[in-house]
């Protein structure tokens, strides 16, 4: 009886220690994932901060270290990738080193084309990015701005009117300015006699009176005064009438009556002018800060003169472009637009990134970018101004030139994914 217990328990033994094996050998075994893929060097061409572009990163074992900080704040020798993990084929998970010398989440996606695709868990610029095994440094953009000082002068000139309702006329007397975005004259007359009211000045050229911005100096401390502002052309010298009174007519007892006529001429630098139409659009390059005037000439109060400006960008590969309006005059709209080299107008979306441009808000800011991808090519870039009510200012109380002859507008064309 014990010799039968006894084989009955090895024979259980046996069939436990079986199962067991057996169990154990159909577990499948775990992936295994390594960085091979990963190693070597890498260079960054795309993502949504260009002037990172170029940079190098050099992959050994789980570190990647920055070997060419390129146009960036960081340094060589770096730890760009830190600690990475290989969570599948093509997937990885990192540390990245950000601008500000902090390490933020970053997921990895290595592409059947031998493209690595970085996106980062941290807003702003730079947390999506394109790498790839061979760098082929951008073709160099084509920049057509011509900088130049401008013209800054000022004069007088001193006569007598010698009867009441007297207009004296001068032709020519307002200097040509060779300025290629032109300017703006402040042009001041001034009775220096005993006359009650202020007198009149008008500005013209070929006879076509000019709209000028002005006011009036009654009840001010210079009554005998009268202070009017123009947008000059380039190219054109501006004629000058002044006569005594505005509806008004004097004893004749107080002539002859001395008076001064004065001005002052402050030219505008927009290098890219002249560019007013497709036939003159300049080139410029993308990612780079364009500065120009929206300065349209010959307005005053209730005129309405459009005035284009126009741009060509090359793309060298497909893309989409993106326009940003970065800075704008507080009294002007502008409103960007791209066009195909055949001038047919590009579909875009807008988006605002303060005011109401989608109203065309004077001073609104936004970005607009095609909707479709956008064969390699040529494309302009069109910038029009919008004047939303008529600008004026008396500048006799030492009221503000309009805001658009001083101030630039500026804006960014980019490529984009």
């Amino acid at each position: 009886m014990k010799t039968s217990t006894k084989i009955m328990y090895l024979f259980t033994l046996a069939l436990i220690v079986g199962s067991c094996s057996s169990d154990g050998e159909n577990d499948d075994p775990q992936p295994q994932y390594n960085l091979d893929a990963l190693q070597g060097k890498w260079y960054r061409v795309g993502g949504n901060n260009p002037d990172a572009n170029g940079m190098e990163v050099t992959v050994t074992n789980d570190q990647g270290v920055l070997t060419d900080p390129a146009n960036t704040s960081l340094q060589e020798n770096n730890i760009k990738w830190k600690d990475i993990e290989a969570t599948g084929e093509t997937n990885y998970e990192h540390g990245e080193l950000g601008s500000d010398q902090n390490y933020y989440s970053g997921f990895m996606e290595m592409g059947s084309d031998d493209t690595l695709r970085i996106s980062v868990n941290s807003p702003g610029t730079g947390n999506v990015q394109k790498w790839v095994r061979t760098f082929i440094a951008p073709i160099a953009e084509l920049h057509e701005c011509e900088p130049y000082e401008p013209d800054a002068f000022s004069m007088a000139k001193d006569d007598l009117w010698v009867e009441a309702g007297e207009e004296d006329e001068f032709p020519g007397l307002l200097p040509v300015s060779t300025d290629p975005a032109g300017g703006y004259y402040i042009v001041t007359l001034e009775s220096t006699g005993p006359l009650p009211s202020q007198p009149w000045i008008a500005i013209s050229v070929s006879g076509e009176e000019v709209p000028v911005i002005n006011g009036t100096s009654a009840g001010t401390d210079t009554p005998l005064t009268r202070k009017v502002a123009f947008s000059a052309h380039p190219g054109i010298a501006y004629d000058v009438m002044a006569r005594p009174f505005y509806n008004a007519s004097p004893p004749s007892d107080v002539y002859p009556e001395p008076y001064r006529i004065s001005w002052e001429y402050v030219g505008i630098m927009d290098c890219y002018e002249p560019n007013d139409n497709f036939d003159e659009a300049k080139f410029i390059p993308k990612d780079e800060v364009i500065e120009a005037y929206a300065n349209k000439n010959n307005e005053g109060y209730g005129i309405q003169e459009e005035q284009d400006d126009y741009y060509k960008v090359v793309l060298f590969q497909p893309a989409r472009l993106q326009v940003q309006l970065l800075q704008s005059p507080s009294d002007d709209f502008i409103d960007l637009n791209v066009y195909r080299e055949s001038r047919g107008e590009i579909v875009t979306t807008l988006t605002p990134i303060s005011g109401m441009p989608g109203d065309k808000e004077d001073g609104a800011l936004y970005f607009k970018t095609t909707n479709a991808t956008l064969d390699a090519g040529t494309y302009y870039v069109r910038a029009r101004t919008f004047m939303n009510d008529g600008k004026t200012a008396d500048l006799n109380l030492d009221e503000p030139l309009p805001d658009t002859w001083t101030t630039p507008y500026t804006f960014t064309v980019t490529a984009v994914e």
